[in-house]
């Protein structure tokens, strides 16, 4: 029986992702069969700066699983974010009418055409599509429609979104991977992916916004009639908050992040005291810890100011009637839930990965959310090629089948035809017995 078995990666700004999983019981099920997550050395607010020192890591990474796994990962797919990648929505209006100007029947080329001409108006030669979607079809002086295919008319228009990507990015990335010994076979905007993972089918037809904060971008993606309508990549994250402390505080990360996890635990009313070794030496200090709070209050303040003017930005504000979804590894800390859930009327909630067998602890948070998501990507696309297959096959069988009725019958119209032959014979000799007689 064939394995079918994908891999997603996930390249993020502090950790990259690699989970492996499998499609089973003839598509039915999947199954997590191996995950690991490594420091994202060489990369950088999520690109890939140092193509040595990165592959480096992730081949060192992917023989882990490959001897644990005792298979191959050869092709997988990879997910990615950066503020170089950008989006746009466009409207685009489309002639079907033919020289006689009379109505068209709508068609898929027709479709690809509006999204040809989309591109010709927004993508640069730099650039390539990482994502896209076509929605809010208009045919004529028709009201909004889902699929047009089939139908009658002279005009086609529709609203496009893309995703754009520097091809000079994707070329990076294909080396580091190659360099790994992979091969890419998709390449997809984590924001997209994780919405696989996090989000109900219900959340993105009412309306939703998944902000996935990460440790180096926060990527906002607007959903809408289950369609992604509007893309937001915003340079800040948790990364933002250590450095505010490190600057304020004249402090080292390592330091930094003690403070951090000491906090948990204290009110703003307690003191939080700290030891380190400075050149050599035992250095003790002792901070308020509301000090602390206010200087994490205002990078937070900023986070949610960025987050609120991009949604605003969007004109999709009053369209999010299942609120906020809150992804990455900053979600849930800083205060930023409740401090949303104070400035959006709609609901605000901290976001869960879907429940897949074999799923860790790790995996459930919400900081796996996007690694998870590029996972049911790839196994999405290992599903929809075993559907393919399934579908071959059967149309092979059922030739097989019509053949085989075909000959059965031409067997039965031969035995016929011999039949009638002998019988034919057996006449014409009687004939000629009779005929005998009077000769």
């Amino acid at each position: 029986m064939i394995k079918r078995i994908r891999t997603g990666i996930d390249i993020g700004s502090s950790k990259t992702t690699i989970i492996v999983g499998e499609l089973y019981d003839s598509g039915k099920n999947i199954k997590i069969l191996e995950k690991i997550m490594i420091p994202s050395k060489g990369v950088k607010k999520g690109k890939i700066i140092d193509v040595e020192l990165f592959s480096k890591n992730l081949k060192l990474a992917k023989e882990k699983i490959e001897e644990k796994l005792r298979t191959k990962l050869k092709k997988v797919t990879v997910g990615i974010s950066g503020s170089d990648i950008k989006s746009s929505t466009t409207e685009v209006e489309y002639k079907l009418f033919d020289e006689e100007e009379e109505e068209v029947e709508v068609t898929q080329e027709h479709c690809k055409q509006i999204l040809e001409i989309s591109k010709q108006k927004v993508v640069n030669e730099d650039e390539q599509i990482l994502g896209k979607e076509i929605y809010n079809f208009r045919l004529d002086d028709s009201g909004i429609m889902k699929n047009p295919i089939g139908k009658k008319g002279k005009k086609l228009e529709a609203r496009v979104h893309l995703i754009k990507i520097p091809k000079i990015r994707v070329d990076q990335t294909i080396e580091a991977l190659n360099k790994a010994g992979l091969e890419i076979e998709n390449l997809v905007y984590n924001g997209e992916a994780g919405a696989k993972a996090a989000l109900k089918k219900i959340d993105k037809i009412n309306g939703v916004a998944l902000i996935d904060i990460g440790d180096g971008l926060t990527d906002i993606t607007i959903f809408k009639n289950n369609k992604l309508i509007n893309t937001t990549i915003i340079p800040i994250g948790g990364k933002h908050y250590i450095n505010d402390l490190k600057y304020v505080l004249e402090l080292d990360e390592k330091v930094v992040n003690n403070i951090l996890l000491e906090m948990k635990n204290k009110t703003p009313e307690e003191k939080l005291t700290v030891s380190y070794l400075e050149n050599g030496n035992s250095v003790t200090k002792t901070f308020e810890v509301s000090f602390l709070k206010e200087i994490i209050d205002a990078r937070t303040d900023e986070i949610i100011e960025y987050i609120l003017k991009s949604i605003e930005a969007s004109g999709y504000k009053e369209y999010l009637k299942n609120g906020i979804v809150l992804a990455g590894g900053v979600a849930g800390n800083y205060g930023i839930t409740e401090k949303l859930k104070k400035l959006i009327d709609n609901d605000v909630r901290v976001g869960m990965t879907i429940n897949i067998n074999g799923m860790t602890t790790q995996l459930k948070h919400p900081s796996a959310i996007s690694g998870m998501g590029v996972l049911l990507t790839a196994l999405e696309d290992e599903y929809i090629l075993l559907q393919n297959t399934q579908e071959i096959q059967e149309k092979k069988e059922e030739k097989k089948e019509i053949k085989k009725d075909e000959e059965v019958k031409k067997n039965i119209q031969e035995k016929k035809e011999k039949k009638k032959e002998e019988k034919s014979s057996k006449s014409f000799e009687k004939i000629k017995k009779w005929l005998g007689n009077f000769i």
